[in-house]
Protein backbone atom coordinates (compact mmCIF):
# COMPACT_ATOMS: atom_id res chain seq x y z
CA UNK A 1 0.00 0.00 0.00
CA UNK A 2 1.28 3.45 -0.91
CA UNK A 3 2.40 5.78 1.85
CA UNK A 4 -0.41 8.25 2.67
CA UNK A 5 -0.22 11.91 1.80
CA UNK A 6 0.26 14.36 4.65
CA UNK A 7 -1.56 17.58 5.50
CA UNK A 8 -0.11 20.39 7.60
CA UNK A 9 -2.31 23.34 8.52
CA UNK A 10 -0.41 26.30 9.98
CA UNK A 11 -1.87 29.25 11.88
CA UNK A 12 0.22 32.38 12.38
CA UNK A 13 -1.21 34.14 15.45
CA UNK A 14 -0.14 37.72 15.96
CA UNK A 15 -1.33 41.12 17.18
CA UNK A 16 0.64 44.36 17.41
CA UNK A 17 1.72 45.35 20.94
CA UNK A 18 -1.23 47.58 21.80
CA UNK A 19 -0.35 47.99 25.48
CA UNK A 20 1.21 51.13 26.88
CA UNK A 21 5.01 50.90 27.25
CA UNK A 22 4.62 52.76 30.55
CA UNK A 23 1.73 50.91 32.23
CA UNK A 24 1.38 47.66 30.30
CA UNK A 25 -2.35 48.39 29.87
CA UNK A 26 -4.38 48.78 26.70
CA UNK A 27 -6.53 51.89 26.53
CA UNK A 28 -10.17 51.53 25.49
CA UNK A 29 -10.67 50.97 21.76
CA UNK A 30 -14.31 51.86 20.93
CA UNK A 31 -14.11 50.16 17.53
CA UNK A 32 -13.76 46.80 19.34
CA UNK A 33 -17.14 47.17 21.11
CA UNK A 34 -18.70 45.48 22.95
CA UNK A 35 -15.20 44.54 24.14
CA UNK A 36 -12.79 46.98 25.75
CA UNK A 37 -10.11 46.52 23.08
CA UNK A 38 -9.28 44.42 20.06
CA UNK A 39 -7.14 41.96 21.99
CA UNK A 40 -10.10 41.15 24.22
CA UNK A 41 -12.41 40.77 21.24
CA UNK A 42 -10.07 38.49 19.30
CA UNK A 43 -9.41 36.47 22.47
CA UNK A 44 -13.13 35.72 22.64
CA UNK A 45 -13.65 35.09 18.94
CA UNK A 46 -10.44 33.21 18.17
CA UNK A 47 -7.81 32.39 20.79
CA UNK A 48 -10.28 31.17 23.38
CA UNK A 49 -12.64 29.70 20.78
CA UNK A 50 -9.87 27.44 19.44
CA UNK A 51 -9.08 26.29 22.98
CA UNK A 52 -12.53 24.74 23.31
CA UNK A 53 -13.93 24.47 19.77
CA UNK A 54 -17.23 22.62 19.56
CA UNK A 55 -18.29 20.15 16.88
CA UNK A 56 -21.42 18.02 16.60
CA UNK A 57 -21.60 14.27 16.00
CA UNK A 58 -25.30 13.55 15.87
CA UNK A 59 -26.66 14.85 19.15
CA UNK A 60 -23.26 14.68 20.86
CA UNK A 61 -21.16 17.82 21.26
CA UNK A 62 -17.39 17.30 21.16
CA UNK A 63 -14.97 19.85 22.61
CA UNK A 64 -11.65 20.15 20.77
CA UNK A 65 -8.38 21.89 21.52
CA UNK A 66 -7.47 22.89 17.97
CA UNK A 67 -3.92 23.72 19.07
CA UNK A 68 -3.26 19.98 19.45
CA UNK A 69 -3.76 19.52 15.68
CA UNK A 70 -2.73 22.87 14.20
CA UNK A 71 0.88 23.69 13.37
CA UNK A 72 1.14 27.20 14.85
CA UNK A 73 3.19 30.12 16.07
CA UNK A 74 2.26 32.93 18.48
CA UNK A 75 3.91 36.32 18.47
CA UNK A 76 5.84 36.74 21.75
CA UNK A 77 4.19 40.07 22.52
CA UNK A 78 0.72 38.54 21.95
CA UNK A 79 1.29 35.41 23.99
CA UNK A 80 2.66 37.51 26.85
CA UNK A 81 -0.65 39.37 26.88
CA UNK A 82 -2.56 36.06 26.80
CA UNK A 83 -0.56 34.81 29.78
CA UNK A 84 -1.95 37.71 31.81
CA UNK A 85 -5.40 38.27 30.30
CA UNK A 86 -6.35 35.04 28.51
CA UNK A 87 -5.25 32.35 30.92
CA UNK A 88 -7.64 29.64 29.67
CA UNK A 89 -6.48 30.09 26.09
CA UNK A 90 -2.85 30.33 27.21
CA UNK A 91 -3.06 27.00 29.04
CA UNK A 92 -4.74 25.38 26.03
CA UNK A 93 -2.01 26.62 23.69
CA UNK A 94 0.68 25.09 25.89
CA UNK A 95 -1.34 21.90 26.38
CA UNK A 96 -1.89 21.61 22.63
CA UNK A 97 1.85 21.65 22.06
CA UNK A 98 2.41 19.12 24.87
CA UNK A 99 -0.16 16.75 23.34
CA UNK A 100 1.43 17.05 19.91
CA UNK A 101 4.86 16.25 21.37
CA UNK A 102 3.33 13.08 22.85
CA UNK A 103 1.44 12.09 19.71
CA UNK A 104 3.85 13.15 16.99
CA UNK A 105 7.15 11.48 17.79
CA UNK A 106 8.39 14.23 20.15
CA UNK A 107 7.76 16.99 17.62
CA UNK A 108 5.52 19.78 18.88
CA UNK A 109 3.08 21.84 16.86
CA UNK A 110 4.40 25.17 18.15
CA UNK A 111 7.01 27.14 16.24
CA UNK A 112 8.94 30.14 17.50
CA UNK A 113 8.71 33.63 16.04
CA UNK A 114 11.29 36.40 16.02
CA UNK A 115 10.43 38.67 18.91
CA UNK A 116 9.01 41.95 17.58
CA UNK A 117 7.59 40.95 14.18
CA UNK A 118 10.11 43.19 12.43
CA UNK A 119 11.21 42.45 8.86
CA UNK A 120 14.41 40.45 9.35
CA UNK A 121 16.10 41.28 6.01
CA UNK A 122 15.80 44.99 6.87
CA UNK A 123 17.71 44.60 10.15
CA UNK A 124 21.47 44.73 10.60
CA UNK A 125 23.08 41.45 11.58
CA UNK A 126 23.26 42.20 15.29
CA UNK A 127 19.61 43.30 15.53
CA UNK A 128 18.54 40.25 13.54
CA UNK A 129 20.41 37.95 15.90
CA UNK A 130 18.81 39.69 18.86
CA UNK A 131 15.32 39.29 17.45
CA UNK A 132 15.92 35.59 16.86
CA UNK A 133 17.50 34.98 20.26
CA UNK A 134 14.74 36.82 22.11
CA UNK A 135 12.21 34.71 20.21
CA UNK A 136 13.99 31.52 21.28
CA UNK A 137 14.09 32.55 24.94
CA UNK A 138 10.40 33.43 24.92
CA UNK A 139 9.55 30.06 23.34
CA UNK A 140 11.67 27.97 25.72
CA UNK A 141 10.13 29.68 28.74
CA UNK A 142 6.59 29.02 27.54
CA UNK A 143 6.86 25.59 25.93
CA UNK A 144 9.73 24.05 27.88
CA UNK A 145 11.67 22.87 24.83
CA UNK A 146 13.90 24.23 22.09
CA UNK A 147 11.99 25.27 18.97
CA UNK A 148 12.64 23.40 15.73
CA UNK A 149 11.14 25.97 13.38
CA UNK A 150 10.97 29.75 13.18
CA UNK A 151 8.11 31.70 11.65
CA UNK A 152 9.42 34.68 9.70
CA UNK A 153 7.30 37.83 10.01
CA UNK A 154 5.55 38.34 6.65
CA UNK A 155 7.64 35.34 5.50
CA UNK A 156 10.31 37.94 4.72
CA UNK A 157 13.68 36.33 4.04
CA UNK A 158 16.98 36.60 2.24
CA UNK A 159 20.18 34.57 2.40
CA UNK A 160 21.60 36.57 5.31
CA UNK A 161 18.51 36.12 7.46
CA UNK A 162 18.31 32.40 6.65
CA UNK A 163 21.94 32.04 7.68
CA UNK A 164 21.27 33.77 11.01
CA UNK A 165 18.33 31.43 11.60
CA UNK A 166 20.33 28.33 10.74
CA UNK A 167 23.23 29.38 12.97
CA UNK A 168 20.76 29.85 15.84
CA UNK A 169 20.00 26.11 15.64
CA UNK A 170 16.68 26.04 13.78
CA UNK A 171 15.83 23.18 11.45
CA UNK A 172 13.21 24.76 9.20
CA UNK A 173 11.25 27.82 8.14
CA UNK A 174 8.07 28.31 6.09
CA UNK A 175 7.84 30.39 2.92
CA UNK A 176 5.13 30.92 0.31
CA UNK A 177 5.15 28.82 -2.84
CA UNK A 178 6.14 31.80 -5.01
CA UNK A 179 9.20 32.73 -2.94
CA UNK A 180 12.64 31.59 -4.12
CA UNK A 181 13.21 28.71 -6.50
CA UNK A 182 14.30 25.11 -6.15
CA UNK A 183 15.67 22.06 -7.90
CA UNK A 184 13.44 19.27 -6.76
CA UNK A 185 15.58 16.12 -7.07
CA UNK A 186 12.30 14.30 -7.79
CA UNK A 187 10.37 15.97 -4.97
CA UNK A 188 7.47 18.20 -5.96
CA UNK A 189 6.32 19.70 -2.68
CA UNK A 190 9.37 19.94 -0.43
CA UNK A 191 10.79 20.50 2.04
CA UNK A 192 13.82 21.65 0.07
CA UNK A 193 17.34 22.19 1.34
CA UNK A 194 18.88 25.66 1.56
CA UNK A 195 22.65 25.82 2.11
CA UNK A 196 25.24 28.50 2.61
CA UNK A 197 28.77 27.45 3.51
CA UNK A 198 28.36 25.34 6.68
CA UNK A 199 24.74 26.45 7.36
CA UNK A 200 21.59 24.69 6.16
CA UNK A 201 17.81 24.87 6.64
CA UNK A 202 14.80 22.96 5.42
CA UNK A 203 12.39 25.21 3.51
CA UNK A 204 8.72 24.30 3.68
CA UNK A 205 6.55 26.08 1.12
CA UNK A 206 2.84 26.58 1.67
CA UNK A 207 0.22 26.28 -1.06
CA UNK A 208 -0.59 29.91 -1.83
CA UNK A 209 -3.79 29.19 -3.75
CA UNK A 210 -5.28 27.09 -0.96
CA UNK A 211 -4.14 29.60 1.65
CA UNK A 212 -6.07 32.30 -0.19
CA UNK A 213 -9.07 29.99 -0.45
CA UNK A 214 -9.08 29.50 3.33
CA UNK A 215 -8.55 33.19 4.08
CA UNK A 216 -10.87 34.86 1.57
CA UNK A 217 -13.63 32.42 0.56
CA UNK A 218 -16.54 31.12 2.64
CA UNK A 219 -14.99 27.67 3.08
CA UNK A 220 -14.45 28.27 6.81
CA UNK A 221 -18.22 28.14 7.15
CA UNK A 222 -18.12 24.44 6.21
CA UNK A 223 -15.44 22.24 7.78
CA UNK A 224 -16.47 19.25 5.69
CA UNK A 225 -15.91 21.23 2.50
CA UNK A 226 -12.48 22.35 3.72
CA UNK A 227 -11.53 18.80 4.69
CA UNK A 228 -12.49 17.55 1.22
CA UNK A 229 -10.55 20.34 -0.51
CA UNK A 230 -7.44 19.61 1.53
CA UNK A 231 -7.69 15.85 1.02
CA UNK A 232 -8.25 16.06 -2.73
CA UNK A 233 -5.38 18.50 -3.22
CA UNK A 234 -3.07 16.31 -1.12
CA UNK A 235 -4.07 13.19 -3.07
CA UNK A 236 -2.90 14.92 -6.21
CA UNK A 237 0.64 14.80 -4.82
CA UNK A 238 2.99 11.83 -4.85
CA UNK A 239 2.67 9.25 -2.05
CA UNK A 240 4.42 10.50 1.08
CA UNK A 241 4.29 14.16 0.02
CA UNK A 242 2.96 16.88 2.31
CA UNK A 243 0.46 19.62 1.56
CA UNK A 244 1.12 22.71 3.69
CA UNK A 245 -1.44 25.49 4.04
CA UNK A 246 -0.55 28.57 6.12
CA UNK A 247 -2.73 31.53 7.01
CA UNK A 248 -3.30 34.06 9.77
CA UNK A 249 -4.48 32.16 12.83
CA UNK A 250 -7.11 34.83 13.42
CA UNK A 251 -8.89 33.44 10.34
CA UNK A 252 -10.15 30.67 12.60
CA UNK A 253 -12.83 32.54 14.52
CA UNK A 254 -12.12 36.27 14.14
CA UNK A 255 -11.95 36.93 10.39
CA UNK A 256 -14.29 33.97 9.85
CA UNK A 257 -16.69 33.81 12.77
CA UNK A 258 -17.46 30.04 12.71
CA UNK A 259 -13.81 29.30 11.92
CA UNK A 260 -12.79 27.67 15.21
CA UNK A 261 -15.71 25.22 15.23
CA UNK A 262 -15.32 24.43 11.53
CA UNK A 263 -11.58 23.92 11.93
CA UNK A 264 -12.30 21.35 14.63
CA UNK A 265 -14.76 19.68 12.26
CA UNK A 266 -12.12 19.65 9.52
CA UNK A 267 -9.62 17.89 11.78
CA UNK A 268 -12.27 15.42 12.95
CA UNK A 269 -13.18 14.45 9.37
CA UNK A 270 -9.56 14.17 8.21
CA UNK A 271 -8.76 11.91 11.19
CA UNK A 272 -11.30 9.38 9.89
CA UNK A 273 -9.52 8.99 6.55
CA UNK A 274 -6.76 6.48 5.87
CA UNK A 275 -5.35 8.08 2.72
CA UNK A 276 -4.25 11.34 4.39
CA UNK A 277 -2.57 12.06 7.73
CA UNK A 278 -2.55 15.37 9.59
CA UNK A 279 0.91 16.13 10.98
CA UNK A 280 3.21 19.03 11.79
CA UNK A 281 6.37 20.33 10.15
CA UNK A 282 8.76 18.90 12.72
CA UNK A 283 7.42 15.35 12.52
CA UNK A 284 7.23 15.39 8.75
CA UNK A 285 10.79 16.69 8.41
CA UNK A 286 12.09 13.98 10.75
CA UNK A 287 10.56 11.30 8.53
CA UNK A 288 11.17 13.02 5.19
CA UNK A 289 14.47 14.96 5.31
CA UNK A 290 14.88 17.99 3.07
CA UNK A 291 16.05 17.21 -0.45
CA UNK A 292 16.92 19.05 -3.61
CA UNK A 293 18.26 22.60 -3.44
CA UNK A 294 16.52 25.84 -2.55
CA UNK A 295 17.78 29.18 -3.85
CA UNK A 296 16.97 32.68 -2.65
CA UNK A 297 16.87 35.37 -5.33
CA UNK A 298 17.16 38.46 -3.20
CA UNK A 299 14.88 39.54 -0.37
CA UNK A 300 11.30 38.35 -0.64
CA UNK A 301 8.08 38.16 1.38
CA UNK A 302 4.58 36.71 1.09
CA UNK A 303 2.73 40.04 1.20
CA UNK A 304 4.68 42.35 -1.11
CA UNK A 305 5.11 41.77 -4.82
CA UNK A 306 8.24 43.93 -4.75
CA UNK A 307 10.30 41.89 -2.31
CA UNK A 308 10.33 43.76 1.00
CA UNK A 309 9.71 47.28 -0.30
CA UNK A 310 6.34 47.56 1.43
CA UNK A 311 8.17 48.25 4.68
CA UNK A 312 10.44 51.02 3.41
CA UNK A 313 9.13 52.62 0.21
CA UNK A 314 6.15 53.61 -1.92
CA UNK A 315 6.24 50.33 -3.84
CA UNK A 316 2.59 50.40 -4.91
CA UNK A 317 1.28 47.81 -2.41
CA UNK A 318 -1.81 49.42 -0.88
CA UNK A 319 -5.54 48.97 -0.33
CA UNK A 320 -6.73 52.39 -1.49
CA UNK A 321 -5.55 53.25 -4.99
CA UNK A 322 -5.97 56.96 -4.26
CA UNK A 323 -3.61 57.00 -1.27
CA UNK A 324 0.10 57.76 -1.27
CA UNK A 325 2.75 55.83 0.61
CA UNK A 326 5.54 58.36 0.22
CA UNK A 327 5.51 58.44 4.03
CA UNK A 328 6.88 54.90 4.32
CA UNK A 329 10.54 55.68 3.60
CA UNK A 330 10.95 58.68 5.95
CA UNK A 331 8.81 57.02 8.62
CA UNK A 332 11.15 54.03 8.61
CA UNK A 333 14.17 56.33 8.70
CA UNK A 334 12.70 58.10 11.74
CA UNK A 335 12.12 54.83 13.61
CA UNK A 336 15.58 53.59 12.68
CA UNK A 337 16.97 56.89 13.97
CA UNK A 338 15.42 56.07 17.37
CA UNK A 339 16.67 52.47 17.37
CA UNK A 340 20.17 53.41 16.27
CA UNK A 341 20.35 56.02 19.01
CA UNK A 342 19.21 53.45 21.60
CA UNK A 343 21.82 50.99 20.34
CA UNK A 344 24.54 53.64 20.67
CA UNK A 345 23.40 54.55 24.18
CA UNK A 346 23.44 50.90 25.18
CA UNK A 347 26.92 50.41 23.73
CA UNK A 348 28.21 53.45 25.59
CA UNK A 349 26.77 52.76 29.05
CA UNK A 350 26.11 49.00 29.40
CA UNK A 351 29.82 48.22 29.36
CA UNK A 352 30.16 50.21 32.57
CA UNK A 353 27.66 47.89 34.27
CA UNK A 354 28.58 44.42 33.00
CA UNK A 355 31.65 42.83 31.42
CA UNK A 356 29.60 41.26 28.62
CA UNK A 357 27.00 43.84 27.53
CA UNK A 358 26.11 42.04 24.29
CA UNK A 359 25.67 38.71 26.06
CA UNK A 360 23.54 40.35 28.72
CA UNK A 361 21.32 41.98 26.10
CA UNK A 362 20.90 38.67 24.26
CA UNK A 363 19.85 37.00 27.50
CA UNK A 364 17.59 39.82 28.63
CA UNK A 365 14.39 38.42 27.07
CA UNK A 366 14.00 36.09 30.04
CA UNK A 367 13.42 39.20 32.15
CA UNK A 368 10.63 40.28 29.77
CA UNK A 369 8.81 36.94 29.94
CA UNK A 370 9.49 35.71 33.47
CA UNK A 371 8.43 38.23 36.14
CA UNK A 372 9.59 36.10 39.08
CA UNK A 373 12.30 37.64 41.32
CA UNK A 374 14.26 34.39 41.10
CA UNK A 375 14.64 34.85 37.34
CA UNK A 376 16.11 38.30 37.86
CA UNK A 377 18.42 37.01 40.58
CA UNK A 378 19.66 34.15 38.39
CA UNK A 379 20.23 36.55 35.52
CA UNK A 380 22.41 38.91 37.53
CA UNK A 381 24.34 36.04 39.12
CA UNK A 382 25.07 34.67 35.65
CA UNK A 383 26.30 38.05 34.45
CA UNK A 384 28.10 38.87 37.71
CA UNK A 385 26.23 42.12 38.34
CA UNK A 386 25.97 42.43 42.12
CA UNK A 387 25.57 46.16 42.70
CA UNK A 388 21.92 47.22 43.06
CA UNK A 389 22.42 50.45 41.13
CA UNK A 390 24.14 48.59 38.30
CA UNK A 391 21.28 46.09 38.16
CA UNK A 392 18.68 48.85 38.00
CA UNK A 393 20.70 50.67 35.34
CA UNK A 394 20.88 47.58 33.16
CA UNK A 395 17.15 46.93 33.51
CA UNK A 396 16.44 50.45 32.26
CA UNK A 397 18.79 49.95 29.32
CA UNK A 398 17.14 46.62 28.47
CA UNK A 399 13.73 48.31 28.56
CA UNK A 400 15.07 51.03 26.27
CA UNK A 401 16.32 48.49 23.76
CA UNK A 402 13.08 46.53 23.81
CA UNK A 403 11.10 49.72 23.19
CA UNK A 404 13.46 50.73 20.38
CA UNK A 405 13.08 47.36 18.64
CA UNK A 406 9.29 47.58 18.96
CA UNK A 407 9.30 50.74 16.83
CA UNK A 408 10.13 48.54 13.82
CA UNK A 409 7.12 46.24 14.22
CA UNK A 410 6.14 45.47 10.62
CA UNK A 411 2.45 46.37 10.77
CA UNK A 412 3.26 50.08 11.11
CA UNK A 413 4.15 50.03 7.38
CA UNK A 414 1.73 47.42 6.07
CA UNK A 415 -1.36 49.57 5.60
CA UNK A 416 -2.00 52.70 3.58
CA UNK A 417 -1.28 55.27 6.29
CA UNK A 418 0.70 55.64 9.51
CA UNK A 419 -2.28 57.31 11.18
CA UNK A 420 -3.98 54.02 12.04
CA UNK A 421 -3.54 52.01 15.26
CA UNK A 422 -0.40 50.29 13.95
CA UNK A 423 1.52 53.51 13.26
CA UNK A 424 0.51 54.82 16.65
CA UNK A 425 2.04 51.73 18.24
CA UNK A 426 5.41 52.53 16.65
CA UNK A 427 5.25 56.17 17.77
CA UNK A 428 4.24 55.22 21.30
CA UNK A 429 7.22 52.91 21.71
CA UNK A 430 9.53 55.43 20.05
CA UNK A 431 8.54 57.98 22.69
CA UNK A 432 9.33 55.46 25.42
CA UNK A 433 12.73 54.58 23.93
CA UNK A 434 13.65 58.25 23.58
CA UNK A 435 12.59 58.95 27.16
CA UNK A 436 14.67 56.09 28.59
CA UNK A 437 17.72 57.00 26.52
CA UNK A 438 17.49 60.59 27.78
CA UNK A 439 17.99 59.36 31.34
CA UNK A 440 21.67 58.78 30.61
CA UNK A 441 22.43 60.55 27.32
CA UNK A 442 21.46 63.55 25.21
CA UNK A 443 17.75 63.91 24.49
CA UNK A 444 17.04 63.41 20.77
CA UNK A 445 13.31 64.14 20.87
CA UNK A 446 13.62 67.56 19.23
CA UNK A 447 15.45 66.05 16.25
CA UNK A 448 12.96 63.18 16.06
CA UNK A 449 10.05 65.63 15.97
CA UNK A 450 11.75 67.60 13.18
CA UNK A 451 12.05 64.37 11.17
CA UNK A 452 8.44 63.46 11.84
CA UNK A 453 7.27 66.96 10.89
CA UNK A 454 8.23 66.24 7.25
CA UNK A 455 6.05 63.10 7.06
CA UNK A 456 2.48 63.78 5.93
CA UNK A 457 -0.59 61.59 6.35
CA UNK A 458 -3.21 60.80 3.72
CA UNK A 459 -5.77 61.77 6.35
CA UNK A 460 -6.35 65.51 6.77
CA UNK A 461 -7.29 65.16 10.43
CA UNK A 462 -3.92 63.51 11.19
CA UNK A 463 -1.69 66.09 9.56
CA UNK A 464 1.96 65.14 9.99
CA UNK A 465 3.68 62.42 12.00
CA UNK A 466 5.03 64.90 14.55
CA UNK A 467 1.52 66.03 15.45
CA UNK A 468 0.44 62.42 15.85
CA UNK A 469 3.54 61.60 17.93
CA UNK A 470 2.83 64.47 20.34
CA UNK A 471 -0.85 63.53 20.51
CA UNK A 472 -0.02 59.90 21.32
CA UNK A 473 2.52 60.96 23.94
CA UNK A 474 0.05 63.39 25.58
CA UNK A 475 -2.63 60.70 25.74
CA UNK A 476 -0.19 58.28 27.35
CA UNK A 477 0.79 60.90 29.94
CA UNK A 478 -2.87 61.48 30.84
CA UNK A 479 -3.36 57.73 31.22
CA UNK A 480 -0.57 57.59 33.80
CA UNK A 481 -2.03 60.36 35.99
Amino acid sequence: MDEPRYIILHGHFYQPPRQSPWTGLITDEPSAAPFANWNERILSECYGANAHAQSMNGHVVHIHNNYSQLNFDFGPTLIAWLQMHGKVAYRAIKQGDELSVENRSDHGNAMAQSYNHSILPLLDERSRQLQIEWGIQDFVYRFGRRPEGLWLPECAADDDSLESIARAGFKFVILASDQGRFSSAGREAGPFLWRREDSSLAIFRFDRELAGYVAFSDVMHDGAKLAESLAQTALGLAPGAALLVATDGETFGHHKRPGAAELARTFQILAQREDVVVTNCGEYLAKHPAAGTFFMEGATSWSCGHGIERWRSNCGCRLDAHSSQEWRGPFREAMEFVKNHADAVYERFAGQLTKDPWGALRDSAILFVNPMPAARQDFFVKHKVRDDDAQEGLLRLFEMERAAHTTLTSCAWFFDDFGGPEGRVALRWAARAVELAAEVAADIEHELIERLRRIHSNRREIGDAATLYLSVKTREARGRV
